[in-house]
């Protein structure tokens, strides 16, 4: 009985322990392809982040749009352009694609598309967004493997094409872009990567008062039975009977139970004092916030829809911050993705060039509060 009260406390202990977020590897499996992480699963990784943190996805969503939102200018384009980007063979014009591959840039820090030739090979005739979390490179680095589902690839095999090379033009090609970084070598990393941890920490902390809530906001407590020590069945019935009486659906407040043959030989506890637990929180958040914002190199917040102390209303200060973050960070990110689809343009011998509309920012709207609201 002794030993199993120690594991109990070990136990509790090890609860308040850091987790750490998973990290980016890159390594040969037997299948032939390079993992994306250590299970192969970074890029879901990635994608729960964005689902769990509402700062950070509007962000991302956000930045998708200045890049590849407004899609391409149509002006002075020859026919051949013309066609290229309204892409009629595919249900998504060229339009829906570079949003999408805009989108899947500042998410994963790469974007892939299928690249479909025609029956004499002598143009592209469509091309295929394809997601790049489901993109895995081969060792050799001539193929690409694609699978619905990389956590169970019994159900959903992976199909082998071969990446994109214009000099042997097949059926179809795969063409992965990704941006440079150092210590990545195969597949992307996107650059909010260091301001994770913040990211999961508004998750953790949106979830505890939820579980808070549930609980009816119910603090923990101790409950000591100074009659002696039952049985080990006995204490099992206890237990069940009150913790259904006393924890809630989330099991967000714990109830401890302590057993001893007296007062004089039962536990002394020690209750953590919360009174400051909401200011606390108040500042926690907006270091959240601001690890958030630097991670994603956001200098005025007001651009994304955040109206920050002693500016609101200054339209002045906004438009001047959206016209450098465009210079420093959207610009650069339209020339890759633009250099990208002119290369594929000039294979279709087209003799104009493909450039990004760039973003007009509602200033009416952000200055009167009705913004991403971060």
């Amino acid at each position: 009985m002794e030993k199993e009260d120690k594991n109990k406390i070990q136990f509790l202990i090890q609860n308040f322990s850091s987790s750490n977020a998973p990290q980016y590897v890159e390594k040969v499996s037997r299948a032939g392809y390079i993992f994306y992480g250590e299970d192969n699963l970074y890029p879901d990784y990635l994608i729960s982040l964005m689902n769990r943190s509402a700062k950070h996805n509007a962000i991302l969503k956000r930045k998708a749009m200045m890049i590849g939102g407004n899609g391409w200018n149509l002006d002075g384009l020859d026919g051949i352009a013309n066609q290229f980007i309204a892409n009629p063979y595919n249900e998504l014009s060229l339009n829906d694609i570079v949003f999408r591959t805009s989108y899947d840039l500042e998410l994963f820090g790469a974007f892939a598309i299928e690249i479909i030739y025609s029956k004499d090979r002598t143009k592209i005739a469509e091309i295929n967004y394809l997601p790049a979390n489901k993109i895995r490179v081969s060792d050799c680095k001539k193929y690409i493997y694609y699978s619905d589902d990389w956590s169970n690839t019994r159900k959903y095999t992976p199909v082998k094409k071969p990446i994109y090379n214009p000099k042997n033009p097949i059926a179809s090609q795969i063409l992965y872009i990704k941006e440079y970084r150092p210590g990545s070598e195969t597949y992307g990393q996107p650059e909010y990567l260091p301001c994770v941890n913040y990211i999961d920490l508004e998750y953790s902390i949106s979830l505890f008062h939820k579980n808070q809530v549930d609980n009816g906001f119910a603090p923990s407590m101790t409950i000591t039975f100074n009659n002696g020590i039952p049985s080990d069945d006995e204490m099992r019935n206890v237990i069940r009977q009150l913790q259904t009486d006393y924890e809630g659906a989330t099991k967000a407040g714990k109830v401890m139970f302590l057993f001893a043959d007296g007062k004089d030989s039962a536990p002394e506890i020690t209750p953590v004092q919360l009174g400051d637990t909401d200011e606390r929180f108040i500042e926690l958040n907006k270091e959240i916030t601001q690890g958030i914002l630097t991670g994603h190199s956001v200098t005025n917040p007001g651009i994304f829809g955040v109206n920050t102390p002693g500016e609101m209303g200054q339209k002045s200060i906004i438009l001047e911050s959206l016209e450098m973050f465009q210079s420093m960070y959207i610009n650069p990110k339209q020339q890759l993705v633009e250099a990208v689809y002119n290369k594929l343009l000039r294979f279709n011998n087209s003799s104009t060039k493909l450039v990004l509309n760039k973003y007009k920012l509602d200033i009416e709207k952000i200055t009167e509060g009705d913004g991403d609201g971060l």
